[in-house]
C-alpha cells in the first residue's frame, strides 16, 4: 500500500489575500530544483478501516462570473500550501481556494496569467487546465489565436511568482505532472478553426524538470511519422478514425486528455479518433496508436430519442454500435499490471459560425434551420452555419433498404433522432450503424484491450434515482430526455483513487451532473458503489429563466452543481476528499469520502 503524505494546517508566514501560509521545510524535489519552496510539515493519513461507501458534500465555492462561462473548469490540489487551484477560463486566470478544518472551500485570490503572456511574448486566450505538485502550479494556456501554439506557465504556490514558461503545440487542453513531479505534459488538441480552413496538428508537449525549471528540457512530440507516406503509417490501425476534411493523420489526431502511468508510459486519449496514443516518457517517443473499437447495443439498452414523449424508453438494437471516444483518462496498477480507465463521452466534428442563411448559402455551407434566433428587430434570422460535420440524424442516414435498422431509423420513437456517424457511402446491409460515445466508462489493459465496460448502468441508475431527469442537459433544469438523441449523460471525466489496496473510480457526467462511484480493484469486474448528484432540479438555473433556459446570465446558487468537468482526489488532515469543478454553474464543490467498517 502506498501512503501519501498529508500537509497540516498553516501557522503563519506571508499573506495571500488575508490567508497566512507557513514557512516550514521545503519540498525535497523543489529544493533540489533550487526553488526552496516552503511547505507545511507532513503527516500520514489516518488509516482507513473498511471500504468506500459514500460521498458527503462538505461545501461549495461559487465563482464571481456569468453563468455558463467555464469559470470553474479544472481543479487541482496543492499539498504544499493546502490550497485548491481552479481554472477560470472566463477571467483568464486561476482562482485560489482555501479550505477550513472540515474542507469547505472559499475563494481567496487568483493567479493573473498576464505575467506568463508577457514573458512568453504572446497574446493569450483562456487557461484550459491546471496541475499542482508540492508547491509548484502548472497552467496550460491557449494562444489568443487558438490555432497557434500555446504555453505552459509554471508558478510557485507559496507566493504565486512566475517561475518559467514553456512553449506547447496548438490548444494545450490538459496539463499534468508525473507522479514523481519530474515531468509535465500537455495534450495539445490542435483543434481546427470555425470554418475548418485552418487545422493545426495535434501533439504532446513533454517537459523534463530533472535539471530544474530554468534548464528544463522541452520536447514536442508529434504524429507526422504516421501520415500517409510516413515511415510509420503502416502501424496505424484501421480502427483509428481519421475523418477531418483533407486532413493528414497528424492534423486529425486531437489529444484530449492524458495520464502518467507507473510503467513509465504516458497514455493519451484521442477522443474524436476513438483511439489512445501510448508514449514512452524516457525517450519521448510514440510507442503506438491504439484503436478502441466499438460497443454493441444488442445486449444493453439506451434511450435514443428526445421526441418520443417517454423518458427512459430503453431499447436494444442489433447492428447499432457506439464508438467509445473517451474524453477523460486515468491509470492505475494491479499486481504489477497497468490499467486505463476512460470516461466515454463521445464527440462529433461539427464546425461552423453564427450568421444569416444568405451568407451561409453564399459560402457554400449548410444553414441549420433548426438552430436559429431572430435579431432584435425580428427582420433577420441568425443561425448556425455548418462548415463541416460528420454527424447526421438517423432518419437522414444513407443506408441499404435491407438493413435490419431501416424501420427503427425512420421512427422518431426509436433511432430517427439519434445522431450517428455519416459515412462517405451508403451503409451496407451487413454493416453496423455507429453512434457517438458509449454512455459508459471502461477499463482497458496497457495494450488497449477492453477488460470491463459499465454497459447501460449509468442510465439505468440515473433513471432509478432521477426518473424525470434522465438525459437532462447541463444548463436547464427542465430538460429531462433532452440529450437522449445525442450522447446521454455524457461521461466526461474520471479520477482514480488507490486507498488501502483498493482502487476506486469516480466518473463525472457532464450533462446529467453528478458522480458515479465504482470499486475497480478487479479490472474485469467494476462494482457500482453509489451515485451522488449535487444538482437541484426544482430550482431555476438562473435568477431569471425562459422555458428553463437562463435569461440574464446570473447563476442561481440554489440550483447546485451543473456540468462537472474535473475531479481531483486528495488527502488532508487524515481525511480523503474529492474536489469537483463544474464549468456551467461555475462552482467548485468538495466531498469527503466515507468508509464503512468491516464487521
Amino acid at each position: 500500500m502506498k501512503i501519501m503524505l498529508i500537509k497540516q494546517k498553516p501557522i503563519l508566514a506571508f499573506s495571500l489575500a488575508g490567508i497566512l501560509l507557513s514557512p516550514y521545510a521545503a519540498c525535497d524535489l523543489q529544493q533540489q530544483n533550487g526553488l526552496d519552496i516552503r511547505c507545511q510539515p507532513s503527516s500520514h493519513t489516518t488509516p482507513v478501516i473498511g471500504e468506500l461507501s459514500d460521498l458527503t458534500l462538505i461545501g461549495t465555492s461559487v465563482a464571481d462570473a456569468p453563468f455558463a462561462t467555464s469559470a470553474a473548469e479544472i481543479v487541482s490540489y496543492d499539498s504544499c500550501t493546502d490550497l485548491l487551484y481552479v481554472v477560470n477560463a472566463q477571467a483568464k486566470q486561476v482562482d485560489i481556494l482555501t479550505m477550513d478544518e472540515q474542507g469547505k472551500p472559499t475563494a481567496i485570490g487568483a493567479i493573473n496569467l498576464q505575467s506568463a503572456a508577457k514573458t512568453a511574448g504572446i497574446e493569450i486566450g483562456a487557461a484550459n487546465s491546471v496541475s499542482a505538485y508540492e508547491g509548484v502550479v502548472a497552467v496550460a494556456i491557449e494562444n489568443a489565436n487558438k490555432q497557434a501554439n500555446g504555453l505552459i506557465a509554471l508558478y510557485r504556490s507559496d507566493n504565486l511568482k512566475l517561475i518559467a514558461t514553456y512553449p506547447t503545440g496548438a490548444l494545450p487542453d490538459m496539463v499534468s505532472f508525473s507522479k514523481d513531479g519530474r515531468y509535465i505534459a500537455t495534450a495539445n488538441e490542435g483543434e481546427p478553426n470555425a470554418n475548418y480552413q485552418v487545422d493545426p496538428e495535434g501533439s504532446i508537449t513533454l517537459v523534463d524538470l530533472a535539471n530544474g525549471p530554468a534548464n528544463a528540457n522541452v520536447q514536442q512530440i508529434n504524429f507526422k511519422a504516421f501520415n500517409k507516406g510516413g515511415v510509420r503509417h503502416n502501424e496505424l490501425p484501421i480502427s483509428v478514425r481519421i475523418s477531418g476534411p483533407n486532413a493528414t493523420v497528424a492534423q486529425d489526431l486531437e489529444p484530449e486528455y492524458l495520464s502518467f502511468a507507473d510503467n513509465g508510459k504516458l497514455y493519451v486519449a484521442l477522443q474524436e479518433n476513438n483511439a489512445l496514443a501510448v508514449i514512452d516518457v524516457a525517450t519521448a517517443r510514440v510507442d503506438a496508436i491504439v484503436g478502441l473499437g466499438t460497443k454493441s447495443w444488442a445486449n444493453v439498452a439506451l434511450d435514443a430519442s428526445n421526441k418520443d414523449k417517454k423518458i427512459g424508453n430503453f431499447k436494444s438494437y442489433s447492428q447499432l454500435e457506439s464508438l467509445y471516444m473517451p474524453d477523460g483518462i486515468a491509470s492505475y496498477t494491479v499486481n504489477g499490471n497497468t490499467y486505463l480507465v476512460t470516461a466515454n463521452e463521445g464527440d462529433s466534428r461539427e464546425y461552423g459560425v453564427d450568421t444569416t442563411q444568405q451568407v451561409c448559402d453564399e459560402s457554400g455551407y449548410t444553414w441549420d434551420e433548426n438552430d436559429y434566433t431572430d435579431t432584435p428587430d425580428y427582420t433577420t434570422k441568425v443561425g448556425f452555419c455548418i462548415a463541416h460535420t460528420d454527424e447526421v440524424r438517423g432518419k437522414k442516414l444513407k443506408i441499404d433498404n435491407q438493413h435490419p435498422l431501416v424501420e427503427a431509423l425512420q421512427d422518431k420513437k426509436q433511432l430517427a433522432r439519434l445522431k450517428v456517424v455519416q459515412p462517405e457511402s451508403k451503409v451496407d446491409a451487413n454493416k453496423p450503424v455507429y453512434a457517438f460515445g458509449s454512455r459508459s466508462f471502461s477499463i482497458w489493459d496497457d495494450k488497449g484491450n477492453l477488460t470491463f465496460d459499465s454497459g447501460d448502468q449509468f442510465s439505468q441508475t440515473v433513471f432509478a434515482l432521477e426518473p424525470r431527469q434522465l438525459n437532462s442537459t447541463h444548463n436547464n433544469n427542465q430538460s429531462g430526455d433532452n440529450r437522449s438523441d445525442d450522447r446521454g449523460g455524457e461521461p466526461e471525466v474520471v479520477e482514480v483513487a488507490s486507498i488501502n489496496d483498493r482502487h476506486y473510480a469516480f466518473i463525472g457526467l457532464e450533462r446529467q451532473g453528478g458522480i458515479m462511484v465504482y470499486d475497480i480493484t478487479d479490472p474485469t469486474k467494476g462494482r457500482f458503489i453509489t451515485y451522488v448528484n449535487n444538482r437541484h432540479y426544482d430550482q431555476d438555473v438562473c435568477t431569471e429563466v425562459d422555458d428553463g433556459d437562463c435569461k440574464n446570465g446570473v447563476y442561481n446558487p440554489n440550483a447546485g452543481d451543473l456540468g462537472p468537468e474535473s475531479i481531483e482526489y486528495f488527502q488532508r488532515q487524515g481525511k480523503h476528499y474529492l474536489a469537483v469543478g463544474n464549468e456551467v454553474s461555475g462552482t467548485t464543490s468538495v466531498y469527503q469520502l466515507q468508509f464503512k467498517s468491516h464487521r
